[in-house]
């Protein structure tokens, strides 16, 4: 289901109380705000970024600054200017949001473009926010992505973080003995002796860098997919994610998505973190309603 996009001064209400616009934050000093643009997966193109600039220096402190979830503020706005900036950052493909009880901006690693990476992290990011980006919800919603086990995305972190994997086949007639797999495998997986390859698939996290590294094309992908873990969160309570049974294949990862956070939606009480809301119910009564305990 695609939803249609957010206007600039998104309208968010916080239950039944006053209402806030999305993507403007209060500063220290009275009547004076922060803008903060929304960049999917990190991205903006070079002429976004000139409009950018120029705005932080018509209507701000001449200054651009990085939030944790890859996206950019304008510091230093006048409330009194908060129409005419967002105006001329969306005339640019630029929208403000990212705040309140709602889908957060989606974080994700650079996987598409690094030699690491097991999945798009930049076409899911973009799928998964054109379906699910500032969903109103009873409270703000995190999501992650890494590309592979390194997890720069911290996926553990998020309300719902998936991690790239790809899991490897021999084939030891067209292998060349050279030991170069072995040498990339930090987990001790692999062992190439003059006779033979030892695979401990136990071992093996699946992070896909022997297949990329074989001289020879002696290892192919036997499957892939991303893990998905659920609850996790940072800040000042911090819990790690749930780590979900199975892969799930990329090409369904917005369906899984949009399901778990309906499900959020549908059952969390206002100002409940995903990881209350699972405490409350039960962890495996959730996994279940939702088709994942399996």
């Amino acid at each position: 289901m695609k939803r249609c996009p957010h206007p600039p001064l998104l309208q968010v209400m916080t239950s039944e109380k006053k209402k806030k616009q999305s993507g403007v934050l209060r500063l220290r000093e009275n009547g004076v705000v922060s803008l903060r643009v929304k960049a999917v997966a990190g991205l903006l193109s070079a002429e976004q970024l000139e409009t950018l600039a120029r705005t932080a220096r018509d209507y701000g402190l001449g200054e651009v600054c990085t939030t944790a979830r890859l996206n950019l503020e304008i510091p230093g706005v006048a409330r009194a200017d908060v129409a005419d900036a967002s105006k001329a950052l969306y005339e640019a493909g630029l929208v403000l949001g990212s705040t309140g009880p709602a889908v957060r901006s989606v974080v994700a690693c650079k996987g598409t473009v690094c030699r690491h990476g097991c999945c798009d992290t930049f076409a899911l990011s973009r799928a998964l926010e054109e379906t699910e980006g500032g969903r109103p919800l009873p409270r703000k919603l995190k999501i992650a992505i890494a590309g592979c086990p390194n997890n720069c995305a911290r996926v553990q972190l998020n309300d719902i973080g998936f991690m790239g994997h790809r899991f490897p086949r021999f084939d030891a007639e067209a292998c060349t003995r050279c030991g170069a797999c072995e040498k990339v495998c930090r987990e001790g997986a692999i062992t190439v002796t003059d006779d033979e390859i030892v695979f401990s698939p136990e071992r093996c996290i699946g992070c896909g860098d022997c297949i990329s590294t074989c001289p020879a094309d002696a290892i192919s992908i036997a499957y892939e997919g991303l893990s998905l873990y659920l609850g996790g969160r940072a800040g000042r309570e911090i819990r790690l994610g749930t780590e979900v049974p199975g892969l799930v294949a990329e090409a369904d990862v917005p369906h899984v998505t949009e399901r778990i956070i309906t499900y959020f939606a549908e059952h969390a009480h206002d100002g409940e973190r995903f990881v209350q809301m699972m405490d409350r119910i039960g962890e495996e009564t959730v996994l279940r309603e939702l088709g994942l305990d399996a």
